[in-house]
């Protein structure tokens, strides 16, 4: 029954676009959040209203008012009610950060603006996401490749010269020189020595690092390079609300930008913290504990992510809803749930969105 009122709801949108004008594209930064039906993907607002239907077999989160989607075997854009943005014809393409997408045609990389409009030609072989301000592309170098960073008009800012690149946060990047990392300025001054196997981004003034090799100990560095919190964890999450998972003795404990235990106790798998709460598995079920420990939302589901705007995606039996703050399911467990589409929530808003240290939205 569901699909067949599905396939109606489908064909009356068809038959009313027949016969209006072509659709405005809308740009704005309402919440839509994405949602998988039988193997397609859609959109629905925060009160669980499908304002654009599953139809897409590959699709994004919303991002700058745009969403990518596949469409037709070429990615492109739609709007905020579903509406194409401009032609889809990209063979590979990223979703908007700061105004900007790459996109791919043949086997090299460009940018566009929010228009579709061209805005650096296709010459690289690879390219990063815009953060404040400069993008990571990587440039054929001879037999090999080279790393560097360009502005938003495209002009070389920082000249290709690294083994590898990532994206601007709090002011630097992290940079492969050889087989180490280290870390760059705005204008491409080592500013942080190459010395660490692995280096990411910096979050709530932290960066974490790992030293010593593939199977060596991670610790995190503050702005000047200095090992705040010791290398002596096999594993770790970044900090996100001045907060961060660490592993030691395969359990996993919380701390904060001192390194000191929040809580008094182990967790059997990391979580984030996000508006002021993370989930949290209790004997096999999922629920929300406050950083004073205390579990707010009563564990009860099967799975479930992170906070966004007062709202978290929940695993009820086989199926996706969506919890407020309370633990009231204000959208109606009836999505498929969706790893990919959890994890694109959970990277975008723990990595490219402002952390706020006290649980404030943001």
């Amino acid at each position: 029954m569901t699909r067949i009122l599905m396939f109606a709801l489908v064909i009356l949108s068809l038959c009313i676009a027949c016969h209006r004008e072509e659709a405005k594209v809308v740009r704005d930064n309402s919440l839509r959040l994405l949602v998988s039906l039988n193997g397609k993907y859609g959109y629905c607002d925060r009160g669980g209203a499908l304002v654009v239907l599953p139809r897409f077999v590959s699709a994004s989160l919303f991002s700058d008012g745009l969403a990518l989607v596949r469409i037709n075997d070429k990615d492109g854009y739609v709007d905020a009610n579903g509406n194409q943005a401009f032609a889809a014809t990209f063979e590979k393409a990223s979703i908007f950060l700061n105004g900007r997408a790459s996109v791919r045609k043949g086997d090299m990389w460009g940018y566009i603006d929010q228009t579709g409009k061209q805005v650096v030609d296709y010459k690289y072989i690879s390219t990063f996401a815009y953060t404040e301000g400069l993008a990571a592309v990587v440039v054929a170098d001879g037999k090999g490749a080279k790393a560097g960073y360009i502005d938003e008009q495209g002009k070389v800012a920082i000249k290709p010269q690294f083994d590898d690149a990532s994206h601007f946060s709090e002011g630097l990047a992290a940079v492969k020189i050889g087989t180490k990392r280290g870390y760059i300025d705005k204008i491409g001054k080592l500013v942080i020595p190459a010395q660490f196997f692995e280096a990411a981004m910096f979050r709530d003034g932290m960066a974490m690092v790992k030293v010593n090799g593939k199977f060596g100990m991670t610790g995190f560095i503050d702005h000047s390079g200095t090992m705040v919190i010791p290398a002596e964890y096999a594993l770790a999450t970044n900090f996100n609300e001045g907060v961060a998972a660490v592993q030691k003795n395969n359990s996993w404990q919380l701390i904060d930008r001192t390194g000191k235990p929040i809580i008094n106790r182990t967790f059997a798998s990391p979580t984030i913290f996000t508006e002021g709460l993370a989930p949290i598995m209790v004997k096999d079920k999922v629920g929300y504990m406050n950083k004073k420990g205390d579990m707010v939302i009563k564990p009860q589901f099967d799975a479930a992510s992170i906070f966004v705007e007062g709202v978290a995606p929940v695993k009820i039996g086989e199926k996706c809803g969506f919890i407020d703050k309370t633990g009231k399911v204000v959208i109606e467990a009836r999505f498929d749930w969706d790893q990919r589409a959890i994890d694109q929530f959970i990277h975008y808003y723990t990595h490219f969105k402002p952390s706020s240290v006290d649980g404030t939205a943001k």
